[in-house]
């Protein structure tokens, strides 16, 4: 091949460029050679396309199909190899010849770039002229150009088809819109299973709550981890495929079906008989770890249980939370205390649970308390390790002191503390008939456990023997309310435990009687074990005081949250009424300790018209906007409404006299505004006086409060209800629980009762049950 070089004294760099447009010059020759020989076979391909995009080739039977495509791939073949047959690449001459032609460079200055001088060399005139002729010969190489490639398939295609089928391409893209890359995938893919239908839906785990998820054709979808893929193929010729790892199918005849459980994201795409089915981008979503923490320091109760408050959560629910207490850098097997949970506690929430420990040999120790947490996956969790000293029960009787020691001791270091703890038992055996006159059954108890320890060696042995000694010293003390006070805590942890697992309500109410009955009893063994001295120490300025009617109140609110299907708040309160009772004293004095009966009394009196007041706004507001219930009697009948709770109110303040404040004046003002608005059917109007009705009595409600009784002056001065809680625009949230109204409770019992009823008509929409029955298994 000739190379091209320029003389030395010509400008550095012109050779590279000139060898730059010979490249692109034989470029362009190459592609004036190829292009026109591409027709027919560009002309087959482009038909074959466009039958594509308008979805000719999907109807066709597979063998048909096959054989077009055989049939297209051959012709395509032929017409190339006839047409390329004599086809050579473009030489260096070919080049530099079309370069000097396009660039009209007279006698070749580039293609014969190689000339020597043939005669004269040595002579300098002849070597002058010589590089004369050079200079002449390349001074066109400034005007270097290359014209654009012409083209010679119009001889080719005389009729020009090729525009007609240009215009077919366009066609059918637009026809195919967004399926053409599906439709020229399909003249590829001759289809035995086209006929073939795919049903695909994803299961995500039972304990996560949600539904079945159905599948399209394709698209993207986020299930939970773990959640099961299910793919059942109809009227495939032969077996089906998937690009998920694990999946395979069973069946024939056209009837098969496949599933696998879904742990990483991926791009899952179902085959039939060549043909793509089924394709979904499938993002997998962790299960995250629950949370679990202490929300204060664990407390001790009056009653020397120990108390424990904290808050857990998960993405789909705690399932198991748990205690593990261990002694403070000391040997011991842990001991493992359950805390309750709500079924599907999603949100945070903050449960308080009381133990008595004081049966355990760790009690009056310092031990490591941490709280474990446990999802439906499995996955756990810790909180921190908070240390604290358990409570204890105190014994009176030195005996009973000495077998509680020993028990720790045992429970503690186990093998090394047996000669010892042997040798100690002994010696208080020692001389029975003077130490041990009227106690001869805890003599020969201790006797019993000093031959025990001598032979114990496992575990269960001294476990056997620390329940002995802890017999001994329970029998050795008195205490009527120890044991009454432990079944209280036994039956809470019973029905907080039903709550939480979502028992049937009638074992609820049943199981809330027999406590609401034990809690009674235990009040009353607690006032006639009062102090007899007749000077009582008065409880402090922050004590809570609670009567009778109280206590009531507070089951009957627990039981209706129980049934309006808000366990979760009628845990909590049962929490908080079993932290009342925990920490109960009876108050001393007379007459006046329980406070104002009249004020009491009035409060909840109050409440109740604040309920009906709200309920009435509600039907007021409904009919406003035209979807009133026809039983309230339309604007005559709410006005009648309006007006009887107005009277209800002067009632009210007529029995608070000079105590009523001025906010239930003015509420009552405002209820006559009402009603004559209600009278003209003015609903906006009527419906915002309501709303200023509801704020002047809750503000009224606050003022009432803080007369109610000098036992619970401090408590209302922090803007506190008898029962501790925070109230009106005071409540900030935190630890206290909030109680519905009665017309709260009572609508939601009633949307509770309608979807019971729902769920059983049978002829409604399986989806709509579906639905329903999801709803009724979170109450």
């Amino acid at each position: 091949m000739t190379r091209f070089t320029l003389p030395t004294e010509f400008r550095p760099g012109w050779d590279k460029r000139i060898r730059r447009y010979l490249v692109l010059a034989r470029a362009i020759l190459a592609f004036e050679r190829i292009w026109p020989a591409l027709w027919p076979a560009s002309g087959i391909a482009g038909l074959t396309l466009a039958a594509g995009l308008f979805d000719a080739f999907t109807p066709l039977p597979w063998p048909l199909h096959a054989l077009i495509l055989a049939v297209l791939t051959t012709a395509i073949a032929l017409t190339l190899y006839f047409a390329l047959e004599d086809f050579c690449l473009p030489r260096w001459d070919d080049g530099a010849r079309r370069l000097e032609q396009d660039s009209a460079l007279a006698h070749r200055p580039i293609s014969e770039a190689d000339d020597a001088l043939a005669a004269g060399a040595g002579d300098a005139l002849a070597e002058e002229l010589w590089r004369a002729h050079l200079r002449s010969r390349l001074a066109g190489l400034q005007r270097l150009r290359l014209r654009l490639p012409r083209s010679s398939l119009a001889e080719r295609d005389p009729k020009a088809l090729r525009f007609g089928l240009l215009l077919l391409l366009v066609i059918g893209f637009v026809v195919a819109g967004s399926e053409w890359s599906k439709r020229l995938e399909s003249i590829f893919t001759p289809n035995p299973g086209v006929l073939a239908t795919l049903d695909a839906w994803i299961e995500p785990p039972a304990y996560t709550g949600q539904s079945p998820i159905y599948l399209g054709h394709e698209g993207r979808v986020a299930v939970p981890a773990g959640s099961l893929l299910n793919l059942r193929v109809h009227g495939a010729d032969h077996r089906p495929s998937a690009t998920l790892d694990g999946i395979t199918f069973d069946g024939g005849r056209g009837e098969y079906s496949g599933s696998a459980k879904l742990t990483d994201s991926d791009h899952i795409r179902v085959r039939a008989g060549g043909h793509t089915i089924g394709s979904w981008h499938v993002t997998v979503i962790a299960d995250k770890p629950p949370t679990i923490a202490f929300v204060g320091k664990p407390e001790t109760t009056e009653r020397q249980s120990l108390k424990l408050s904290y808050s857990a959560s998960d993405d789909y629910g705690v399932t198991q939370a748990r205690a593990i207490i261990r002694p403070h850098n000391r040997p011991g097997e842990p001991l493992v205390v359950d805390l309750p949970v709500p079924e599907r506690a999603v949100k945070p929430m903050t449960l308080t649970s009381f133990r008595d420990l004081t049966e355990h040999p760790y009690a009056g120790l310092e031990v490591d308390i941490t709280l474990e947490a446990m999802d439906a996956a499995g996955n756990k969790a810790t909180s921190a390790t908070l240390t604290y000293r358990l409570p204890q029960r105190s014994f009176s009787d030195p005996l009973a002191r000495a077998a509680i020691e020993l028990r720790q001791n045992l429970a503690t270091q186990g093998m090394e503390a047996r000669t010892r703890t042997a040798k100690t038992l002994e010696a208080l055996t020692y001389a029975p008939e003077l130490f041990f006159e009227g106690k001869m059954n805890a003599y020969l108890a201790l006797r019993s456990a000093f031959h025990s320890t001598q032979g114990a060696m496992t575990r269960p042995d001294f476990d056997r023997i620390e329940d002995l000694l802890w017999q001994t010293a329970m029998g050795l003390e008195h205490g009527g309310l120890l044991t009454m006070a432990e079944q209280l805590r036994r039956m809470q942890d019973a029905l907080l435990q039903m709550m939480a697992q979502g028992a049937p309500q009638e074992d609820i109410d049943a199981m809330l009687k027999r406590y609401n009955e034990l809690m009674q009893q235990y009040l009353a063994a607690l006032a006639q074990n009062a102090p007899e001295n007749g000077a009582p120490t008065p409880p402090n300025g922050n004590a809570k005081v609670l009567g009778a009617d109280d206590l009531a109140a507070l089951m009957k609110a627990i039981e209706a949250l129980s049934q309006s299907g808000d366990r979760l708040k009628a845990m909590q309160l049962l929490s908080m009424l079993q932290s009342l009772l925990e920490n109960a004293q009876v108050a001393g004095g007379g007459g006046n300790g329980g406070g104002d009966q009249a004020a009491n009394e009035a409060l909840r009196s109050l409440g109740d018209v604040m309920g009906r007041q709200r309920s009435l706004l509600d039907k007021t507001f409904r009919q406003g906007g035209g979807s009133g219930d026809p039983k309230d009697g339309g604007a005559k009948g709410l006005a009648d409404a309006q007006s009887q709770l107005r009277r209800d109110l002067e009632s009210l303040r007529g029995k608070l006299g000079r105590k009523a404040p001025e906010n239930l004046g003015k509420a009552g003002k405002l209820m006559d505004d009402a009603a004559k608005a209600l009278g003209s059917s003015d609903f906006p109007r009527a419906t915002a006086a309501q709303k200023e009705v509801l704020e002047e009595l809750r503000k009224g409600a606050e003022a009432v409060a803080k007369t109610a009784g000098q036992g619970q002056g401090q408590n209302q001065a922090q803007g506190q209800d008898p029962l501790g809680r925070n109230m009106g625009s005071q409540a900030r949230g935190g630890s206290d629980v909030k109680i519905p109204d009665a017309s709260v409770m009572q609508r939601a019992h009633d949307i509770l009762l309608e979807l019971r009823k729902r769920a059983g008509q049978q002829g409604r929409p399986k989806e709509e049950l579906d639905y329903i029955d999801r709803l009724l298994k979170q109450f």
